[in-house]
């Protein structure tokens, strides 16, 4: 069964997975590793680049309190200085997990939002 495409600006009932295969070239995988916990997969995440470091959105069931460790797809570990669960309430997103990481990696051009309209 395919993916059924919201028409664009509305993004009611569409969740994590269907965002953001809406909204990347290519999802992506991060390895996080939660304090006390083994290095898991998490994916598919959208990661933007800030001047201090990167936000990675991940699903909303996304384990990664401060301190958690985050392998980025090219390699690069970096650590989660913020997590913030999100839920939808009404915004054009779906509930996510937004972790605010330090570090200065390299994110992958697949992680980024493609511009495409959703």
């Amino acid at each position: 069964m395919g993916l059924i495409r919201p028409p664009p600006g509305n993004l009611g009932g569409v969740n994590w997975l269907e965002f953001a295969l809406l909204h990347v070239d290519e999802p992506c995988t991060v390895r996080v590793e939660a304090p006390g916990r083994r290095a898991v997969p998490v994916g598919p995440c959208v990661i933007a680049r800030r001047p201090d470091g990167f936000t990675v959105l991940c699903p909303p069931d996304t384990v990664a309190p401060p301190g958690s460790r985050i392998t980025m797809p090219a390699g690069d570990t970096v650590e989660v200085v913020t997590a913030v669960h999100l839920a939808a309430l009404g915004t054009r997103l779906p509930e996510h997990q937004q972790l605010d990481v330090a570090g200065h990696g390299v994110a992958r051009r697949p992680c980024r939002a493609s511009g495409r309209p959703g």
